[in-house]
């Protein structure tokens, strides 16, 4: 995990177009569509407010799973 998080903060220092980011981005949605199949479900979307004091991608992968634990202690799907 450790070398994850490090391995996003050196990514975002790095100057990289905004297009680029995107497709990365979508391509990691495609290939948990791909893997998960019919049991894919679309992430929730949470308001922008919910990532508040988030300075890095690593803070908003955390913020996101403790936004999703919380989720499914509720009884939301996601």
């Amino acid at each position: 995990m450790r070398a994850i998080f490090n391995r996003l903060r050196r990514l975002e220092q790095a100057a990289v177009p905004d297009e680029r980011a995107h497709a990365a981005a979508e391509a990691i949605l495609e290939a948990r569509r791909h893997r998960l199949g019919a049991d894919y479900v679309e992430p929730i979307p949470f308001p922008p407010e919910s990532y508040a004091g988030c300075r890095s991608m690593a803070d908003r992968i955390i913020r996101t799973r403790e936004l999703l634990m919380g989720a499914r202690s509720t009884g939301a799907t996601a």
